[in-house]
């Protein structure tokens, strides 16, 4: 029976993967290129977007400064760069927590006053445009088009010249939609100097080795003046890799932000708390608070990450706990993680320990399982979605989500009621949270094969919901920009746990198990579900997404159930 499951699913996935690819075709009629808006510095953000404490950062800061306006980094300041110091390229690599993200967030908004800033795009794993590679160009191409006439109407040659733009490999977007437009237009009548932000590359979602986008910018760094990239990423193998092994580091400056002399951090770190912590002190009168000695050991416990300071200050802000002195002496007395002991983010894990357990003090195996049935959620979705429609998409109580997270205010925020979605503080959190050697209080951790194939379920019944038309339009005939209240339409039919699970099934699917539970609802989908599905991907505007998730379906089952290839 399931095999032949198996089968059927593969057979339907291939019928209609040449449909959505000529749906899509006959919807790119817009001769830009399709963009995600909330990559940019100035969107909100899924997780709160901040920029420096005052008088902060300012070493990292003057450097990279001095990197743009093209000075010499080779000996001047107390920070040394590595690789070219005038390159077109600027690489801040740093541990998650150590305030990359925050140093951008600056960065952009400096330029952005200073009206050099060409374009940004702030990486986002739980974030589908933010975290899609195939977009990083493209919204960065539309943002430089903001900037010059000439520069827009070359860019819409290339996109009326090949549509398929839109889903070629990042190189041929970088060369098609930057390079070649920016050389044209330096060339007739010039281009102002700016430069690009890209946050988290790291945080970005793709399967090869090595960074695509950094493949793409070490074949065209060299003719993108007068463009220069800022870029930011942790220390993993495809970042570092993409720049070491690609020959990108002759025209890159790097500086590793956790290897900065220490008291540069632990002086920024200083700054950062006595400014929250004074806040606090004036607001509840406290005198003398917190001690010289207590502000040595938090800096101390700190370990150069900017991600416990902001941790710390949440926690002893809460107005819901006890006291802001009971708060500050539960983190104190927290110490360490045992099985983490040289790990860079014990402090951080034992911390974030620290705040679940004051959270939960005793916790039952009810309250357990429903615990990790939201958090687990919260921290794996593609997309942030508001308390009651993530209750939708679980189907949970009314209430349950905001009343499971009411006390962990210092590492998530849960807005009110219609003010947005839940949102991480940081995605260390994630990481911690899916590690269980990071995280070694089984009442926390989260399995993530385990909540993905949840997620996969839940997103499938929720998809048994479709119905042809379901927005109402009554003309099949007409293209999405002829209805000209579709945004209202979607909003009204499409709830936004069934637009989560239209564009995310698949990634839950891919990440998790597939048993006969998660087969059953995949055939029921793949059999009465696929058009209306279809239909609804091509009105969000995500008939490329629909394709990928089609072959990406179809080639995982086909990869970990092979003798289905022998049934078809």
């Amino acid at each position: 029976m399931a095999l032949d499951g198996y089968t059927r699913c593969v057979q339907h996935f291939s019928d209609h993967i040449s449909f959505a690819e000529m749906l899509l075709k006959c919807n790119q009629g817009n001769p830009m290129p399709r963009y995600t808006r909330a990559a940019r510095f100035d969107q909100a953000a899924k997780q709160a977007r901040v920029t420096c404490a005052e008088n902060t950062r300012t070493e990292i800061l003057d450097t990279v400064h001095a990197w743009f306006s093209g000075k010499s980094l080779a000996n001047e300041g107390p920070l040394q760069t590595d690789g070219a110091p005038q390159g077109r390229i600027f690489w801040l690599d740093g541990l998650a927590g150590t305030g990359k993200s925050t140093i951008a967030q600056t960065v952009a908004y400096h330029y952005h006053q200073t009206k050099e800033l060409g374009a940004s795009f702030f990486c986002s794993r739980d974030d589908a445009g933010c975290s899609n590679i195939a977009l990083v160009f493209p919204t960065i191409a539309y943002q430089l088009c903001l900037l010059s006439p000439a520069f827009r109407e070359r860019v819409s040659d290339a996109m009326r010249m090949d549509p398929d733009l839109q889903s070629a490999l990042p190189s041929m977007q970088l060369e098609k939609l930057i390079v070649e437009p920016l050389e044209a237009v330096v060339r007739d009548q010039g281009f102002p100097p700016c430069i690009v932000v890209l946050d988290a590359l790291d945080e970005c979602k793709e399967d090869s080795a090595t960074s695509m986008i950094l493949i793409a910018l070490s074949i065209f760094s060299g003719r993108m003046c007068p463009v220069k990239f800022f870029i930011t990423s942790r220390p993993v193998s495809k970042v570092v890799e993409g720049f070491r092994d690609t020959g990108l580091m002759k025209d890159t400056s790097a500086l590793v932000l956790h290897s900065i002399p220490s008291d540069i951090s632990e002086k920024d770190i200083r700054i950062y708390l006595s400014q929250r912590l004074s806040r606090t002190a004036r607001s509840c009168g406290l005198k003398s608070w917190p001690s010289v000695e207590e502000m040595v050991q938090l800096v101390e416990q700190s370990s150069g990450l900017f991600i416990f300071a902001a941790t710390v200050a949440n926690f002893v802000e809460n107005r819901k706990a006890s006291n802001p002195k009971r708060q500050l002496e539960i983190v104190l007395s927290a110490g360490s993680t045992p099985s983490t002991s040289d790990s860079p983010h014990r402090s951080l894990d034992a911390l974030y320990l620290t705040v679940l357990r004051e959270a939960f003090p005793e916790i039952s195996d009810d309250q357990r399982a429903s615990l990790g049935t939201v958090l687990g959620t919260v921290v794996l979705l593609f997309d942030r979605l508001e308390p009651e429609s993530l209750e939708r998409l679980l189907s949970l109580e009314e209430g349950t989500v905001r009343w499971m997270l009411r006390d962990l205010h210092s590492i998530a925020i849960v807005p009110n009621t219609g003010a947005g979605p839940i949102r991480l503080m940081h995605p260390s959190f994630h990481d911690f949270l899916v590690d269980i050697d990071r995280c070694i209080d089984v009442n926390f951790v989260v399995d993530a094969g385990r909540q993905h194939t949840l997620l996969a379920e839940h997103c499938l019944r929720v998809l048994q919901s479709l119905t042809p038309d379901m927005c109402k339009i009554g003309d099949p005939s007409l293209y999405n920009d002829e209805v000209v209240d579709l945004p209202a339409r979607i909003v009204e039919h499409v709830p936004a746990h069934v637009r989560y699970a239209c564009r995310h099934w698949a990634s839950h699917l891919l990440s998790g198990n597939v048993g006969n539970c998660v087969l059953d609802l995949l055939l029921r989908f793949c059999s009465s579900q696929l058009r209306n599905w279809l239909e609804v991907m091509s009105l969000l505007g995500e008939l490329d997404g629909a394709v990928t998730a089609l072959q990406s379906a179809c080639r995982m089952v086909k990869v970990r159930h092979p003798w289905v290839l022998c049934q078809i």
